[in-house]
């Protein structure tokens, strides 16, 4: 389960195994059709490892070092056993392809490991990892549909029925008020070995269907935005991978976006930046060193516009909340105001007590309380006889009078 915190937006727990129900689909129906995938073996082991550790991470957060030595090992199980690197970069000066030759090895685990690391990091909002995993899927099988290689359009249509069913009920659907399921570090990891994979093995060799800088801008706003924020994070003297909130995801609701707009433009925008590699690849026959230095370009473009968006809503934060000696200004001005009030009430307590003491000091001597005692006797006495003998003590009045 994972449970609300200061970094997610989500009010209830909600469980983590939508990674794991996609795997187990997608395993399922692999072996019910029996289709014969290229290095399937490897493939499904190498998924198991990436699956495995994913659920112990969402159990229990490991350190990256571990799930990095994990992704490593299937690094060297997809390279090793299943045959699968990246011998070149394609023709990036018209000279010819960029043979890799022995760094190849070293260099597809750690293109491997950077894709999978990508997705991971953009898994910050209901939709985001699915919906963008569903946009380069369907650029294979597109590409693979094109091509007539139908073993792999069958694969794509499996893991692309399996995206649609998460995103159902991880999108709200149906007018459900929370997300029903969330995807999770495994389904996260998974997904991003997955793609990778896949525009590896259709990035390579004589049949390639796109060439390797293409690939880049299929992969455009994951790679982006990871590799912007751990340059920012470097540039701020914090770890590459110390967790924080200016992400693209993050980033854009500063503008006054809300989460469904925000998906809308990371998914339109990625949507717009693999069409124009693809389109500009295959169609107008751009050369790569060309897609390349466009590249990088929107790659500059977008580390320096989210860097202001993200100073600019700075500011605006420091604006909106008083200075620190304006509230000490302040907590004076109330304080003495106080004290004024607390000085007035002493004054009338002491005047009262003054006079306290005045009434308490004025001195009642012996005989002054012998001729009320008397009064008071005198008083009593005729009261009581003129109820016994009412007409002598009227008679006698009047004699005295």
């Amino acid at each position: 389960m994972d449970h609300p915190g200061h970094r997610k937006l989500h009010k209830d727990p909600t469980p983590l195994t939508g990674g794991l129900a996609v795997y187990l689909a997608i395993l399922v129906t692999l072996f019910i059709h029996d289709i014969n995938l290229p290095n399937k073996s490897a493939y499904i082991f190498s998924a198991t490892i990436l699956v495995c550790i994913g659920l112990v991470d969402d159990f229990k957060p490991i350190s990256f070092k571990v799930r990095f030595l994990a992704q490593i090992v299937v690094g060297l199980l997809m390279t090793q056993i299943a045959g699968l690197k990246i011998d070149d970069l394609g023709d990036l000066w018209n000279f010819g392809n960029f043979e890799l030759g022995a760094f190849a090895t070293a260099f597809t685990i750690f293109a491997l490991v950077g894709g999978i690391n990508a997705f991971n990091m953009a898994d910050g909002i209901d939709g985001l990892v699915g919906g963008l995993t569903l946009i380069a899927i369907s650029t294979v099988a597109v590409l693979a549909w094109i091509y007539e290689d139908w073993v792999l359009l069958n694969y794509c249509i499996i893991f692309i029925a399996a995206i649609i069913v998460f995103l159902v009920f991880n999108l709200r659907f149906f007018g459900s008020a929370t997300t029903k399921i969330f995807l999770g570090d495994t389904g996260s990891t998974l997904f991003g070995f997955i793609v990778s994979l896949l525009l590896i093995y259709i990035s390579q060799g004589e049949d390639r269907f796109i060439t390797p800088t293409t690939v880049l801008w299929v992969l455009a706003i994951p790679l982006i935005d990871s590799v912007s924020t751990m340059v920012r994070r470097v540039s701020k003297g914090r770890s590459p991978f110390f967790p924080d909130r200016e992400h693209f995801h993050h980033i854009l609701p500063l503008t006054g976006l809300n989460n469904t707009q925000t998906l809308l433009v990371i998914l339109v925008s990625s949507f717009a930046l693999t069409v124009i590699g693809v389109v500009a690849s295959l169609v107008f026959h751009v050369p790569d060193g060309i897609l390349l230095a466009l590249f990088l370009l929107v790659f500059t473009g977008h580390y320096v516009a989210m860097g202001k968006i993200h100073e600019r809503s700075r500011k605006d934060r420091r604006a909106a909340i008083p200075s620190l000696s304006k509230i000490i200004v302040e907590r004076r001005k109330t304080d003495r105001r106080v004290s004024a009030e607390a000085d007035y009430n002493t004054i009338i307590i002491e005047e009262r007590r003054k006079s306290d003491r005045r009434v308490r000091n004025i001195p009642i001597t012996f005989e002054d309380r012998r001729k009320g005692d008397r009064r008071e006797d005198g008083a009593s006495a005729l009261a009581g006889i003129s109820r016994l003998f009412p007409d002598d003590v009227s008679t006698l009045s009047r004699t005295q009078g």
